[in-house]
C-alpha cells in the first residue's frame, strides 16, 4: 500500500502547527531514550524535544512541538 498514489504517507507527510503555521516543528520524545549520536544531533538541530519519562494520565500524549510559538500538539 506504501506505493498507493492515492494515500498519504504520514510518515513523510510535513507537519504544519496549528496554531501559528510554522513547519519548524519537533517531534516529542517521550519515556527514557536510548541516548545515541543521532539522538544528541536531532536534538542540536531542534528536530527532536525530550518530552520526559512521566506520561501517566496525559492522553492523548502530544507527538510534535512547534519551535517558534512552542505549542504543543
Amino acid at each position: 500500500m506504501k506505493n498507493d498514489k492515492n494515500v498519504e504517507n504520514t510518515e513523510e507527510a510535513e507537519v504544519v502547527c496549528p496554531y501559528c503555521g510554522s513547519r519548524n516543528i519537533a517531534r516529542i520524545l517521550s519515556g527514557m531514550p536510548a541516548f545515541t549520536e543521532e539522538l544528541q544531533r536531532e536534538l542540536d538541530e531542534g528536530k527532536v524535544i525530550l518530552g520526559g519519562c512521566e506520561v501517566e494520565g496525559i492522553y492523548p500524549l502530544p507527538r510534535y512541538q512547534c519551535n517558534d510559538c512552542e505549542e504543543e500538539f
